[in-house]
């Protein structure tokens, strides 16, 4: 995965440029390719650390990357030590008052998460091209079942409501919402959504 760690953080750039939660974070549309990024591609590079990057590439040499599922443990701790900090990025991207503003609003990830050991799909994009072939489902099958076959819960979140009949064809419920808000700053809605392993049916 670390030659494609560039290829990545364009196609989370262009896959996420309209997401609400993005466009509530970084509001200026020239500047959000990059600060997008740059932010979830530092998210990227932590989350590979502990998790699972999948990739699907183009054919031949050089190919772009055309979509990619992120996954962690719920139990993976966060790379520290390491400059610069998820944090400090987005204080250099956005300044340190809205900084503290998107930190409150943010307040509903952790709200949302479940409390028990689960594997969390961070992010999924496909290339906003190619969008409706499939290689959403694609990427994120082999992930997604080497948890369900553990007998391990999937959790994710999305702000984009055309994810969620997206989501559910795979097996996802809607579990809870979140308003992402800040004073005087409403945001979009954040919608939390489980995939639970065949035992938990059968048990539950």
């Amino acid at each position: 995965m670390g030659a494609d760690v560039r290829k990545v953080r364009t196609l989370l750039a262009r896959a996420f440029h309209d997401d609400p939660l993005m466009e509530w974070v970084f509001p200026d549309a020239a500047t959000r390719p990059d600060a997008v990024a740059a932010w979830l591609g530092l998210f990227v590079e932590h989350d590979q650390a502990v998790g699972e990057v999948e990739v699907l590439r183009g054919e031949g040499p050089g190919a772009p990357v055309q979509a990619v599922a992120v996954w962690r443990p719920s139990t993976g701790a966060p790379a520290t030590g390491t400059l610069p900090t998820i944090g400090g990025l987005l204080t250099l991207l956005i300044g340190p008052e809205r900084t503290v503003e998107v930190a409150h609003g943010l307040r509903a990830i952790h709200e949302l998460a479940p409390t028990q050991p689960h594997t969390y799909l961070h992010f999924l994009a496909v290339d906003p091209e190619l969008q409706g072939r499939g290689l959403g489902r694609r990427v994120m099958a082999r992930g997604l079942r080497r948890s369900l076959d553990a007998g391990t819960g999937v959790h994710l979140e999305t702000t984009n409501p055309r994810a969620l009949t997206f989501y559910h064809r795979l097996g996802f419920q809607i579990t809870g919402q979140r308003q992402v808000n800040a004073p005087g700053r409403p945001g979009p809605t954040m919608w939390a959504m489980w995939a639970r392993p065949p035992r938990q049916h059968r048990d539950g």
